[in-house]
């Protein structure tokens, strides 16, 4: 597979263009040129000249599993040969037996899941479980600005 960016010039200004140009401003700035090309274990590397960064982010399961774990890779492909995303309306005996597996890891406190996709409906569940649970109405919640750079 190739890049999908002839140059980091382009990637860059698509990213921008696209994505977040608050964050391409920053990362030019100070100097973070990288482009996060290929990846495997604790490593990636940049996509137009290989420097090898060790990745010390910890999103996407990068500390725990690593990049492109191979255990993880072959299950999700050998699983992809067989099913896709699905259908959340309809019954599954697959996601009926991942929600009893992960409800047995809490020694009988919770009997169920909720499958969320993103952080977004596990947050707004979370605060209807809440109120659910103590009757109350009141949110206390704090937002973060991104970063803002004047150059």
């Amino acid at each position: 597979m190739s890049y999908p960016a002839p140059s980091r010039t382009a990637a860059f200004n698509t990213f921008a263009e696209h994505v977040s140009p608050g964050k391409t401003a920053l990362y030019t700035h100070v100097g973070l040129d990288v482009c996060m090309g290929r990846r495997e274990g604790p490593f990636f590397w940049d996509a137009f000249d290989e420097r090898r960064w060790w990745n010390c982010h910890s999103n996407g399961g990068v500390f725990n599993l690593g990049h492109r774990n191979p255990t993880i890779t072959a299950a999700v492909t050998d699983a992809l040969r067989h099913l896709d995303i699905g259908n959340h309306h309809l019954v599954s005996g697959y996601r009926a037996r991942l929600a009893q597996r992960l409800a047995a890891t809490t020694g009988g406190r919770l009997t169920g899941v909720v499958f969320a996709v993103a952080g977004g409906e596990a947050i707004d569940l979370a605060i209807k479980v809440c109120r659910g649970s103590t009757g109350r109405t009141k949110i206390v919640s704090a937002a973060f600005e991104g970063l803002s750079l004047e150059l």
